[in-house]
């Protein structure tokens, strides 16, 4: 049976060749195929922000994709009619659908689906309720309330729904049926070496010039907090480093230099990087080995894949209090979001308590293995039978 998988995610073709972001290439793809037997994605033009040095290219021929002019803000609305005719097509021969609701296109993916009769299921890996509260723009503030009914109102019917949360989102985007909690993070499992090498880095830290802090994530705005994380920077000593490992372009690196400068950073070269993107989940693992500390000081998340990560290599992890931050760190790790005090406060205290951090890492380590890929893909298969079966059943 194939899946046809309706979504937002970026690609962009160049000849015959599709390239993706590193987080949504084939991999993130690949655990739908153990139950299915393609998966076809509509998608979207990677926006022009981006560093398109950074996308890798899609080999699995079992996976295909269609990019779909985009439709989401304003100004794209006027693509709405060619979105809908492509979406009414793909859906009505679609054997089973896969759809993510937070969008507009979400939402009249859903609908063209219940007016066909066709089975679909959702996935929801973020909360964009919580998002778009915390935008700068004034009119997507105002507009949060009215798109978080719209969402609610669109999957109320829903028969499953696949959540990347253990309960968070599922409290705030319920539906009706099957609703199963399972990371859509792919980690590789973790040896004992790996918590034994975190454990020796701890132990030698004080031997070292430099402290490496880590954040990852998309830097073209403040949703990720990398402005909390330079106010934190700002109250530390100058051998805490900030390595940003993300998506942005020069524009936005010069913009946070000169933010740091305004706050009273010197060597703000020096002292905050920005590392090339990387092309694959293993190489982030083994830059992550280099870190002494993992930040995540976001606005919003649905549940971060690449704090998993840190934490499977027993990182030591902070992050802010908010979505479903509770469900992988203890409060003693968390702290109140834009509270860049605390932030630096929970990071000294850590340094300078060279036992607290290896019960950290310790902690972290084997929490990771809740999801590890063989635990995650055992309890997705069942799940993605099941409405494998309902899709045979309600075929049309």
């Amino acid at each position: 049976m194939k899946l046809l998988y309706c979504s937002t995610f970026m690609f962009r073709r160049v000849e015959n060749k599709i390239f993706a972001l590193p987080s949504c290439a084939d991999p993130f793809f690949q655990k739908y195929l153990e139950v299915f037997d393609s998966v076809k994605v509509l998608g979207i033009p990677v926006r022009s922000y981006l560093d398109k040095s950074a996308l890798v290219e899609m080999t699995d021929p079992r996976i295909n994709v269609r990019i779909v002019k985009p439709n989401n803000s304003p100004i794209e609305f006027f693509n709405d009619a060619e979105v809908r005719d492509i979406l009414y097509n793909e859906i009505n021969k679609a054997e089973a659908i896969l759809i993510k609701p937070a969008s507009r296109r979400g939402m009249m993916a859903i609908n063209i689906a219940e007016k066909l009769h066709k089975p679909y299921m959702i996935e929801m890996t973020g909360d964009i309720h919580n998002a778009l509260k915390q935008h700068p723009n004034i009119l997507k503030r105002l507009y949060a309330p009215f798109l978080y009914r719209q969402i609610k109102n669109a999957i109320r019917n829903c028969e499953f729904g696949l959540y990347v949360s253990q309960e968070y989102l599922q409290q705030q985007f319920p539906i009706k049926g099957l609703m199963c909690g399972c990371s859509d993070v792919v980690i590789e499992r973790s040896e004992e070496t790996v918590l034994s090498k975190r454990l020796h880095r701890i132990d030698t830290m004080s031997n070292r010039t430099v402290i490496d802090i880590a954040l990852i994530g998309f830097y073209q705005g403040k949703m990720k907090g990398v402005d909390t994380a330079i106010r934190a920077l700002a109250e530390m000593p100058e051998n805490f480093h900030l390595n940003i490992l993300g998506n942005g372009t020069e524009a936005n690196r010069e913009f946070w230099f000169h933010y740091a400068e305004k706050c009273g950073i010197s060597r703000v070269r020096e002292r905050i990087t920005f590392p090339k993107p990387l092309d694959n989940a293993h190489a982030v693992l083994e830059w992550l080995d280099t870190q002494d500390f993992m930040i995540l000081p976001s606005l919003s998340e649905g549940l971060c894949r690449c704090l998993v990560e840190a934490l499977s290599r027993g990182c030591v992890c902070f992050a802010t209090n908010i979505c479903s931050m509770p469900e992988l760190l203890p409060n003693s790790c968390l702290h109140p979001k834009k509270n860049a005090h605390a932030l630096a406060n929970l990071i000294l205290d850590a340094y300078r308590n060279p036992t607290s951090m290896k019960n950290m890492a310790i902690r972290n380590f084997y929490h990771s293995k809740n999801y590890d890929f063989e635990v995650l893909k055992e309890k997705r298969n069942l799940f993605l039978n099941q409405f494998k079966e309902y899709c045979k059943n309600t075929k049309r």
